[in-house]
């Protein structure tokens, strides 16, 4: 597999596929973007590194599948967030949380 193949998107959860659906209903543009984003370069904070980046604290690694992966954060919109666990390995990039509005666990 080659660092220029895109990386694939996929819910850790059927609650972050439901928050993925509904972001996209209501923002479908928006959520365009940051799947192509997503898939193109993740963990690419070169044009932005204030929107892009891993979490930190309590959240900062989430299991999945039984790896232990970090968790980052997407800002998509002044208080929208896609938080998402990249495994380099599989070259999957797991949704973990979505929103068009600023995350409480952050505050």
């Amino acid at each position: 597999m080659s660092s220029s193949d895109p990386w694939t998107l996929r819910p850790a959860s059927s609650k972050a596929l439901k928050q993925w659906q509904q972001a996209a209903a209501e923002e479908p543009d928006l959520l365009r973007g940051a799947r192509e984003r997503l898939r193109s370069r993740p963990l690419d904070r070169r044009d932005n590194p204030r929107r892009l980046g891993p979490l930190k604290g309590g959240l900062k690694v989430r299991r999945i599948g039984g790896k232990r992966l970090p968790q980052w954060q997407y800002e998509i919109t002044s208080a929208g967030r896609i938080w998402f666990c990249p495994d380099k390995e599989e070259r999957i990039i797991w949704i973990t949380f979505v929103s068009l509005s600023h995350p409480k666990a952050t505050d």
